[in-house]
């Protein structure tokens, strides 16, 4: 019986160290930007995130995130706002229904608690590499995700020249993924 019960608590103290499969939640989770329009700074959020993420601190050359958002989600507590973003002059939401980011590299940094991703951004068809600095934080059932990095709205194709509307945004991103 002892054998038993040393075998069952090795197992699931294996799994409890070891486990690296998460599913990001969106409603414990936020995704949210900022832009100045008009000299004023203007925060949106979108929902709908989902995907797969696998991630392990002890294993960086393995961690992959895959995850996305649905686009026709923006929300920037403007309906008339919202109503244009979802258009084909920027986010063209009827043919380009996510924005979706897949990592290549996941590393350290020269900063404690701090981890850097790699990886490719898509928003309305089009890709661009970025990268960002991030933190991991192990909760209970789960993983807590938190970085930000900011982007060039028209490297993307979202929008067009602009005297009003700044080209460069802030992407704040707090996730949490359940572990499955």
């Amino acid at each position: 019986m002892k054998k038993t019960i040393l075998f069952l608590l090795a197992v699931t103290l294996n799994t409890l160290l070891f486990a690296q499969h998460y599913t990001p939640t969106d409603n414990k989770s936020s995704v949210n930007f900022a832009i100045k329009n008009f000299g004023m700074l203007v925060n949106g959020t979108f929902t709908g995130l989902s995907g797969d993420i696998q991630f392990n601190p002890s294993e960086l050359g393995k961690a992959t995130f895959n995850v996305s958002v649905d686009a026709a989600s923006v929300n920037t507590g403007n309906g008339s706002r919202d109503s244009h973003l979802k258009k084909d002059d920027y986010f063209d939401v009827a043919k380009h229904p996510k924005i979706s980011f897949v990592s290549t590299k996941v590393t350290t940094s020269n900063k404690a608690g701090i981890l850097f991703i790699f990886g490719n951004l898509t928003i309305k068809g089009v890709t661009r590499t970025v990268s960002f600095p991030f933190t991991a934080t192990p909760v209970q059932d789960g993983m807590f995700f938190a970085g930000s990095c900011k982007l060039n709205r028209r490297d993307f194709g979202v929008g067009s020249n602009s005297l009003v509307l700044s080209d460069k945004l802030t992407l704040n991103l707090a996730v949490f993924a359940k572990k499955n």
